[in-house]
């Protein structure tokens, strides 16, 4: 009973808050899903444009830069590559604990949402680094 009153207490906020970020006009569970689908796609371009850039930037300062950049970017990929894993697993893990219900997808998406903002941010904090 619990589970199900902390999903419904998600739920409620959920859409509220990919709906606050992306303007989109809802009406039924497809609608939320589609919206919640153009929200991820939003914000995985960012996560690849952040990704992207901070990859570039790890290039030599000059001559007296000391710094393995083919090391870094090589361990960053591996991490990016990792997270990418872990998101996606987290997120399966949160669809199947509600596989039952209509509201699998919103917070499935929710979640991939979220976490794609997190690592966005941090890799822009490394950019600013």
């Amino acid at each position: 009973m619990k589970k199900l009153s902390c999903l419904g207490a998600a739920l409620l906020m959920l859409p509220g808050i990919v709906l606050a970020q992306e303007p989109c006009r809802t009406r039924n569970t497809t609608e939320i899903n589609q919206c919640a689908q153009q929200a991820l796609a939003r914000k995985d371009r960012e996560l690849n444009d952040a990704y992207q850039s901070l990859l570039k930037s790890l290039e030599p300062a000059g001559k007296g830069d000391t710094v393995d950049y083919a090391a870094t970017r090589k361990l960053l990929q591996q991490a990016q590559r990792a997270w990418v894993q872990f998101r996606d697993n987290d997120c399966r893990a949160k669809y199947m604990l509600n596989a039952g219900g209509t509201a699998r997808d919103i917070v499935s998406l929710g979640c991939q949402i979220e976490h794609t903002e997190q690592r966005t941010k941090q890799l822009r904090e490394w950019l600013k680094a």
